[in-house]
């Protein structure tokens, strides 16, 4: 059967001449954002094709991916086919694109790829580099924000310590003053009282 199919399409290279150019296996896909499908026809070709993506192995692709329906092949020589909606399939090999009649005939296929690979994104790469950075960051802070508050607790303590050993000093020495104070009275009176008496 597989050998059967790989005739059948053989033939059909040989009858329509399309070629898929891209993807192939040195330029690949990744997993992240529209990729580029790029071709190669001549006169007698058809005027349009679909898009699929597809994998012998299902265990990696269960089922094939329609990714443009009724494409121009007139107008351009290539194509970006956006994101399914449900991403990108799972990085890795053996994947191939179709060039097919329509999404409704694809067993009617005028090209097939090169086998090309799926790999991780740039933005993903990105975005793992970027969550660990946040991660750095907020532990560095809150540690900051631990050490700071510890210095504060630290400063007012102190503060408060010398403030309530101060304050009976303070008072002390104030009554200390007023003593005096009232004795030097206490003696010039007695000593004005003395000489009126003489």
């Amino acid at each position: 059967m597989h050998a059967a199919t790989l005739v059948f399409l053989s033939v059909l290279s040989t009858a329509f001449g399309f070629q898929v150019t891209r993807p192939s296996l040195s330029q690949g896909w990744t997993n992240n954002g529209p990729q580029t499908v790029a071709w190669d026809r001549v006169a007698t070709d058809a005027s349009n094709f679909s898009i699929v993506l597809t994998n012998l192995d299902r265990s990696v692709l269960s089922t094939d991916i329609v990714l443009a329906d009724f494409v121009d092949a007139t107008s351009a020589s290539s194509i970006s086919v956006s994101q399914p909606s449900s991403g990108w399939p799972t990085t890795g090999g053996s994947y191939r694109v179709n060039l097919v009649k329509s999404k409704n005939e694809q067993t009617t296929i005028y090209a097939q790829s090169t086998e090309f690979n799926i790999t991780a994104g740039a933005a993903t790469e990105s975005a793992k580099s970027t969550s660990a950075t946040s991660s750095s960051a907020g532990t560095a802070s809150r540690s900051q924000s631990t050490a700071t508050g510890s210095s504060t607790d630290s400063a007012d303590g102190s503060a408060s310590t010398d403030s309530s050993m101060s304050s009976p000093l303070t008072t002390g020495n104030s009554a200390s003053g007023n003593f005096a104070l009232s004795a030097g009275v206490v003696t010039a009176a007695v000593a004005m009282i003395g000489s009126v008496l003489l």
